[in-house]
């Protein structure tokens, strides 16, 4: 299997177009949401709904953050005692897509039953998950301080055309 070598610009462009578009879903989901809410488009006159939800919907919400904290720490830790920088930086990248897929979801969900109940509340709570979710993305300071590299590695990942990860391509 073929390998494609990653430059520092080329990498945090990749994660970034990544980190870009799960925030943008979140985004125009609870856009399309909140517009067919106000619309009149959708019936929501099932209050039972919003009684079930309004203690399910805060613990994903809670359980997303604090799932997406802690399994950021964990995977961070194995990834720092990586020596090579390439391994370092292939596993930051799956690091922060499990950080972002575990934010993603109590955020999708808490858009959905905000379609489904139209109570506001749920809608604040995605909100409040997208917010959190902005304050994370990714760059070469966050990256560099995230993997406590050492000078060599920290001068490699701050110049833009150094290799710093490998991908696998097929030929």
């Amino acid at each position: 299997m073929a390998t494609k070598q990653i430059t520092s610009k080329e990498y945090f462009r990749i994660l970034n177009i990544l980190y870009f578009g799960l925030l943008s879903g979140q985004i125009f989901f609870a856009a399309v949401t909140l517009y067919l809410t106000l619309s009149g488009a959708v019936n929501q006159e099932n209050s039972s709904l919003r009684d079930i939800f309004v203690f399910i919907v805060p613990l994903f919400v809670v359980g997303g953050i604090y799932g997406s904290l802690v399994a950021f720490k964990n995977r961070l830790s194995v990834t720092k005692s990586k020596v090579n920088l390439i391994e370092k930086m292939s596993d930051y990248r799956t690091t922060c897509i499990v950080r972002w897929a575990l934010l993603e979801f109590p955020s999708f969900f808490a858009i959905i039953v905000y379609f489904l109940t139209g109570d506001f509340i749920f809608l604040a709570m995605a909100a409040l998950i997208i917010a959190y979710f902005v304050t994370i993305k990714p760059n070469v300071e966050k990256t560099t301080i995230d993997l406590e590299l050492d000078y060599t590695d920290k001068t490699k990942v701050e110049d833009p055309d150094s290799v710093i990860a490998e991908m696998d391509i097929n030929q």
